[in-house]
């Protein structure tokens, strides 16, 4: 049995919400030219199978809002992003497969064709120009995106590095970034293909972020430990371990303003840190089993939310350092374990283990819409404001289309 959760990477990174990035630029942003010398360079019956397998499940088939259906793939669907021109989407799941598929029809555009085992990331370049498809063996594919004629996509690079758990791409220029099971990051430049590897201690990679100055990289370990890389000179300038998070680190965030980083742990620790000198500047005690965490991009606001795997979600105030609202306001609420989330301006979306998707405004906590169609656990969430559509992945098997509600409830 594959270990799904566990292995399902971040959604990729939206470079619409970062400021102070010239995409056209990125060939003199992070030069990746030297190379160590070590370094080598049949669906209804799906569905009904589907059903079935959750029909024992206490919890009845909840009514489908979804604007699409996306049924392709045999097996839970781990990930999955959408083009920057919000029309496409691509999914990456158990069954080694990943699609590229039509947002509007639900028509598949590409067969990802070669992976050999379970698909963890899928996504877009910054500038929709290539596709990278990851799968937990360590094969990457990045794929020359054609929307011009329907012949196939031809391979642009190809590598096959050690068990992978994470992947993503820089947000304004052709990186590519996979974190191992070794502990090692590997960085791609693409189309190039230059490549280089930070070398870990031999500790599984659980989570990777880029800083918003786009030159340092933010990574958590199965052991607690979270270092800071510099991608250009490849050393590490901050980490911290020992007595800091004592457990399995799952998230960490970064300030919009660049200042402050944000890392959480299954223990239910929360460290606040500095951007400039790594320096600890709060440890906060929240609900076990954190999985989340995410600033708002509000800066009025103040805001970052924390989201955990036995329903609590809150809102907590950055500079006071406490919590400002408990967003779960019924039984059923707390029994709806969050997996993934993100701000939206104002508004805090979080995808659930119960399969929905939970609308909670910034300002007053209270859920303002709840989106319903999957029947199990949200594993993947992205949202493209082109569209303003939301693309979800689930352990159902299926992924799906919603559109966005506004604040007033209406589409």
């Amino acid at each position: 049995m594959k270990n799904r959760q566990h292995d399902t990477p971040p959604s990729s990174i939206n470079g619409d919400d970062i400021v102070g990035m010239d995409g056209e630029n990125d060939e003199e942003f992070i030069y990746m030219g030297d190379i160590d010398d070590q370094i080598q360079f049949d669906d209804d019956e799906m569905v009904d199978d589907q059903e079935e397998e959750y029909s024992d499940s206490a919890m009845e088939r909840p009514e489908d809002q979804a604007a699409l259906v996306f049924n392709k793939h045999t097996g839970s669907v781990f990930c999955c992003d959408l083009h920057l021109n919000g029309k496409v989407a691509v999914t990456g799941g158990e069954d080694d497969k990943a699609f590229v598929w039509s947002v509007e029809t639900g028509d598949v555009i590409m067969d990802c064709k070669g992976h050999k085992d379970s698909v963890i990331f899928v996504g877009f370049s910054f500038d929709g120009a290539y596709l990278a498809t990851v799968d937990m063996c360590g094969l990457i594919k990045v794929w020359k995106c054609n929307f011009e004629t329907q012949e196939p996509w031809q391979v642009a690079f190809e590598y096959e590095a050690d068990d992978l758990s994470w992947g993503l791409w820089h947000f304004g220029a052709r990186v590519l970034l996979c974190g191992a099971d070794t502990g090692d990051i590997y960085v791609f430049k693409i189309p190039s293909g230059d490549t280089k590897v930070l070398q870990g201690h031999s500790i599984r990679t659980e989570c990777g972020k880029i800083f918003p100055d786009g030159v340092r990289l933010a990574v958590g370990y199965e052991d607690g430990a979270v270092k800071i890389w510099d991608l250009k000179t490849n050393a590490i300038l901050h980490q911290f371990s020992n007595g800091v998070h004592e457990t399995r680190v799952t998230a960490i965030d970064i300030h919009p303003e660049n200042n402050l980083m944000a890392s959480i742990s299954t223990d239910g620790k929360v460290v606040l840190t500095t951007s400039v000198n790594g320096k600890v500047v709060a440890q906060l005690q929240a609900e076990n089993d954190l999985e989340t965490v995410a600033f708002c991009p509000d800066l009025q606001l103040g805001y970052f939310a924390l989201g955990t795997l036995n329903g609590s979600v809150t809102i907590w105030d950055t500079a006071r350092k406490m919590i400002r609202h408990s967003c779960a306001k019924s039984e059923e609420d707390v029994s709806a374990g969050v997996t993934k989330m993100y701000w939206n301006k104002d508004q805090l979306v979080t995808g659930c283990l119960d399969g929905s998707l939970r609308v909670y405004a910034g300002r007053s906590g209270e859920c303002s819409e709840t989106l319903t169609g999957h029947w199990s656990e949200i594993l993947d969430l992205v949202y493209n404001a082109k569209e303003n559509i939301i693309l979800s992945s689930s352990d159902d098997g299926t992924a799906r289309i919603f559109k966005y509600p506004t604040q007033n409830g209406n589409d």
